[in-house]
């Protein structure tokens, strides 16, 4: 029911998508790779490379537990919301047929009053 991927993608000029994690490790790769030369450094720059995909990789997966956090809260707050306007809706029913109830009570006596009134005014005559 919810969608908690959160891999992010971008077009590039020639209209394929790229993900962020890809990106960030061709760039990790590309660095440390240009900086190194010989190949012991390049064996410790992929080491290198590794660790930071390692850091990145918790990085996102903290990223997408804060996330998930953030889903779940919302949507226990558009419960509530729902739950909330569902009772006032609720009440404003009740209120409705209170109101046509007065309306009516008030509609019998100011009539029942008027007619009292005229009777008793013809009587007197």
């Amino acid at each position: 029911m919810e969608n908690n991927d959160v891999s992010v993608t971008e077009f590039v000029g020639d209209n394929s998508l790229r993900s962020t994690s890809d990106e960030l490790f061709n760039l990790l790769k590309t660095r440390c790779l240009t900086t190194s030369s010989s190949g012991a450094e390049t064996a410790a720059a992929a080491a290198a490379v590794g660790s930071s995909i390692s850091s990145v990789e918790s990085l996102l997966a903290s990223m997408n537990a804060q996330l998930e956090t953030r889903l779940r809260s919302d949507a226990q707050l558009r419960r509530q919301a729902d739950k909330n306007q569902q009772m006032m809706n609720e009440w404003m029913i009740a209120a409705a047929v209170i109101d046509r109830i007065c309306f009516i009570v008030f509609g019998l006596i100011f009539v029942i009053g008027t007619a009292v009134m005229f009777v008793s005014a013809a009587v007197e005559q």
